[in-house]
Formats: C-alpha cells, structure tokens, sequence
C-alpha cells in the first residue's frame, strides 16, 4: 500500500516572491496554514502517513511548525538540503532505503480538492510506473516551463517547448514513483558535475533514459511561483469553503460578505467592509470604515483608516501586487 510521501519544502528556483523577507517559502500563508502543510493536508486525507520532509539549512521554520502544530498521528522523517547538495543523491539514499513506491509532491504544487484520489487510484492500476500531474489549464499568473509531450496517456519527453505540435500537459511538481522508478533511482549512478535542483530534472533524466510515465490529468494546476499565484490560492481555498472562519471578536457594525477568513487575534475597525474573498492573517490591524475585497492582510500589516484595498497582498510594506 502506498503510505509515504516526500514533500520537497526547499525554496522552488521558480517561485519568486516579495513576501518571503521575513518567512520561507513554504511557511506562506494559505488559510491559516503554510503552503507547506496544506499540500500535506491532502494527502494525509487520503491515508499517507508516513512523511520525509526536505528542506533548505535555513529553513527551520517548517521544521518548527511541523512538529508543533501538525498531525499527531504521522511519522515524519526530516532531510537537510544544503546549497548546491545534489537532490538527485538523496533521492538514491531514499530509494535505497525504502525500496517501495512513494510520492513526490512540491510545497507549491496545488491541484483540485480530489485529485489525490485520483492519483492514488490510478498508482492502484499501475503500480510500475512513474506517474507525472498535469492539465492543459493552469491558474497560475505564469508558466513557461516543463511540459510533458504525450501520446497514449503516456509522457515520452519533457520539454519547455510550448510551440510543439504533439499533445501537451502542463506539469506540476506531484508524482508518484512506481517501482521501476524506485529501482531506477536505485541503480543510478551519481556524477558530482550533474546538479539536480527539483524533481523534474530526474524525472527527465528518467524519460530520457528510453523510460516513459503516465499521465494523471487534473482539470487545472496551480504551481505559486508569483505573489499573484498565492492571492489566487487563498481564493480558491476560501471559495471551497472548508476553512472559511472568522476566529476574532469583529464589532457588530462591520460587514461581513462571504466568504472570508479571519484569523485570531485580528483587531478590525468599526464600520468596516470585508469580503468577498478575504483573508486576514493574524497579528494584522484594519482600520475604521476600510473596504477589503479580493484580498489578504498577511501579519503585522495595518491598513490605515478608509483605505480601499481590492485584487491586492497588504504586508507591513504595503501593497505588492501591480
């Protein structure tokens, strides 16, 4: 049975953001959670219980929130990356030491609600192969890289030519390594001069070794690699619903319009307007008569009085989105 996933919480070399001066990437906030742990929320939902974390050597953050505040009932195995550290390598040591098959799922690598099902059930037909997550549509603001070219549901090359003329699924930092993946990384030879940065990069090493995967479709991803990525994210979140709390003791003259998320310890002013599609993460002060829409307040951001925020991230540096 398929029970062990490893989260890829390293900084992505995609991900490009003005909020992470105080805060890893993974620790970004979705809902009340980290990226990192809503990824990982998904798949403990479907029965994975075991877990080997990676992260960067400054990233103890992650390392923190996890044994604090996340599931008791879990195993969790951490690894350090270190800078330039060859991921290809620790994928070998992991292989080598599990010999069965595992999932791989970046921190910013979001699909529908149900897709791990979907994934899940589709290892359960064919439990040999490499398994890549893809769709024609994507939410994110932008993407230019790793597409998979496929023919017969099966991925045969990985390319950021997005001009070809085969069929071409966008793809998403989540798989599943079957066994023969499991034992390709078994047997690979390491050369020191071959830096692996993500998953992908293996994965392509992979197809390239006369290999080939299958392909799961999703009917969108969402890989936040842009501050714009993270707002969709939280919208998305709040528009399905299951998190959409308000935490704090908000003054009976504000209005509140569905859905929105307020954390504890949020102080609001009186005569305010919040939502729809709010997030305000806790320790963030809103001033008297403001109007929030399509927003989030992240931590320590104090919004003035009257001001008007839409389609925008307010930090304690004000607006980031253009």
């Amino acid at each position: 049975m398929l029970n062990h996933a490893v989260i890829l919480a390293i900084s992505n070399p995609h991900h490009h953001s003005k909020l992470t001066y105080n805060r890893a990437h993974a620790m970004l906030p979705a809902l009340g959670k980290p990226l990192v742990t809503r990824i990982m929320d998904r798949l403990y939902r479907i029965g994975i219980r075991e877990y080997t974390v990676i992260v960067g050597a400054s990233e103890g953050a992650v390392v923190s929130y996890l044994n604090a505040n996340w599931m008791p009932d879990v195993k969790i195995n951490l690894m350090i990356w270190f800078e330039r550290d060859n991921l290809l390598r620790m994928f070998k040591d992991l292989a080598e030491q599990y010999q069965k098959p595992f999932i791989v799922c970046g921190y910013n690598s979001f699909t529908h609600h149900n897709f791990p099902e979907r994934l899940i059930k589709m290892h359960e037909n064919n439990p040999d192969d490499l398994i890549f997550s893809g769709a024609h549509n994507t939410l994110s603001s932008t993407y230019n890289h790793d597409y998979g070219v496929v023919e017969n549901q099966r991925v045969i090359e990985i390319t950021d030519d997005a001009t070809r003329e085969h069929e071409l699924h966008k793809l998403t930092d989540l798989f599943v390594c079957g066994q023969k993946m499991v034992d390709y990384l078994r047997g690979i030879s390491i050369n020191p001069t071959q830096i692996s940065l993500d998953f992908m990069d293996i994965a392509r090493r992979y197809i390239q070794s006369n290999e080939s995967g299958l392909i799961a479709e999703s009917n969108w991803i969402l890989q936040v690699e842009a501050d714009r990525d993270l707002l969709t994210l939280n919208t998305y979140l709040l528009k399905e619903g299951h998190d959409a709390h308000i935490l704090s003791e908000i003054p009976y003259t504000v209005n509140i319009i569905p859905p929105v998320r307020i954390d504890p310890h949020v102080n609001v002013g009186q005569g305010a307007v919040i939502g729809p599609n709010v997030y305000l993460e806790r320790g963030c002060s809103v001033g008297h008569d403001v109007v929030i829409k399509d927003s989030i307040v992240l931590t320590k951001g104090t919004l003035p009085p009257k001001t008007r925020l839409n389609n925008n991230i307010f930090t304690t540096r004000g607006k980031i989105l253009d």
